[in-house]
């Protein structure tokens, strides 16, 4: 009925509009083009001034957090639905809502609304759900490896390895248990020292939180909703070696899933199934994330010695926010509005017992829905806008810092890493 949903699956690749060589060489022009026009104009920062917006009116932020009420219950109904489907529903990943709803509708769609509206995962999450009612007193202390922030870094790396390395990783059974745990062990967390603790270890609410920051909406301490400009609410996010480093594994691991897509990975894995794959997979994953951070951390050393700050790639960690966001624009867009339809029929019988709970059932995926050359549109652009807001980012929390004249120097290198990425992330999409 729906065409098999693949851990890694991305569609619509090597549909660029334009060649190759001119979108990576008119790309990295922008670049610097855009990094000259920085020196040259901004030589104060501006973004955490602008991140304050406007605040709308109290009737609307009524409207608003009564929806958030709404579709926080039908978030954790549908959470206890993929679970069980996961757990007792068909074995296969046609017939079975986990996959579509992980894969698709939960790692690219989350992000997408988060990008848009704000912080929606922290407002519908089930884990923040369950995660409230599960707690109870704090009894003690929590430990560092939890109040660092380090233990987000490990659901974000195992997610990434059932993703793209693991064999069998769209397997209703694997998703459904591995669901299972994550929950539990959320909730343990949550029951010994409180969801405030505990939400430090929900790596996924990390890393929607500091996508979220892009976006015109954001949402006080009090409740109340502010709009601003796209883009600016990241000057905001407290930068963390932890952070960091999940920015950079998310990165890292969606530049492996471009790999993966490429004739030379096609070529290496003729012939390998099952656990020599998944070995092979593996390898070559944490090499990638270890490869893309080691050019960061590498460029961050220059700049360190530039202006003598040590916590120089720390202090700019959240420049990659904007990169990754493009990324999975570029890489998983059609992914979502093609292969996420599967949602709509699969969500009458999810379990696979031939059901059709809301008629929807025989709801057949339009492939036609959007055309390649707007889905290369929508790659080349995502691409060139991440890195191009990126490039402002950073050079805004440089001149916060230090003078404009050191500022745009310590920024060379951190331009050599952005056009290195642009023009590597447009050859990945051609395959």
């Amino acid at each position: 009925m729906f065409p098999a949903v693949l851990a890694h699956g991305v569609g619509g690749r090597g549909d660029l509009p334009i060649p190759e060589w001119q979108a990576a060489g008119g790309a990295a022009v922008a670049l610097v083009l855009s990094f000259a026009a920085l020196g040259l104009l901004w030589h104060r920062p501006r973004l955490r001034s602008m991140s304050a917006g406007r605040r709308m009116p109290p009737s609307t932020e009524g409207g608003i957090g009564l929806l958030a009420r709404v579709l926080r219950v039908v978030a954790l109904l549908v959470f206890m639905m993929v679970l069980a489907a996961g757990l007792g529903g068909a074995a296969g990943t046609t017939m079975n809502i986990s996959p579509v709803s992980v894969y698709v509708i939960f790692w690219v769609g989350v992000p997408v609304a988060s990008v848009l509206l704000g912080p929606v995962w922290r407002a519908i999450s089930p884990w923040e759900t369950l995660g409230r009612m599960a707690g109870g007193s704090p009894s003690g202390q929590a430990p560092n490896w939890l109040t660092s922030g380090w233990a987000a870094l490990v659901p974000i790396s195992i997610f990434h390895w059932l993703e793209l390395a693991y064999h069998d990783g769209a397997s209703p059974r694997v998703i459904g248990w591995l669901g299972l745990a994550y929950t539990l062990g959320l909730m343990a967390m949550s029951r010994r020292w409180g969801w405030e603790e505990a939400r430090k270890a929900e790596g996924f609410g990390v890393l929607f939180d500091a996508l979220a920051s892009l976006s015109p909406f954001r949402r006080d301490g009090s409740g109340g909703l502010f709009v601003r400009s796209p883009f600016v609410g990241v000057a905001e996010v407290a930068a963390s070696p932890a952070l960091l480093s999940v920015l950079l594994a998310a990165l890292g691991g969606t530049a492996f899933d471009g790999i993966s897509r490429t004739s030379v990975w096609s070529d290496l894995m003729a012939g390998r199934a099952g656990w020599e794959a998944t070995a092979v997979s593996t390898v070559a994953l944490i090499w990638v994330v270890v490869l893309v951070g080691l050019v960061y951390h590498l460029a961050c050393m220059a700049g360190g010695r530039i202006t003598g700050d040590p916590d120089f790639a720390v202090r700019f960690g959240i420049s990659l926010v904007p990169i990754l966001v493009g990324y999975d624009l570029a890489h998983y867009f059609s992914l979502l509005v093609l292969e996420g339809q599967a949602f709509i029929a699969l969500v009458s019988d999810p379990l696979g017992r031939g059901w059709d709970l809301f008629g929807t059932v025989d709801y057949a995926t339009n492939w036609t829905f959007i055309s390649t050359t707007a889905v290369g549109w929508v790659q080349l652009g995502s691409i060139m806008v991440g890195h191009m807001v990126a490039v402002l980012v950073s050079h805004d929390r440089a001149v916060e810092k230090w003078s404009p004249v050191v500022a745009l120097r310590s920024q060379y290198p951190m331009l050599g890493v952005m056009v290195a990425y642009t023009v590597f992330a447009l050859v990945l999409i051609t395959g």
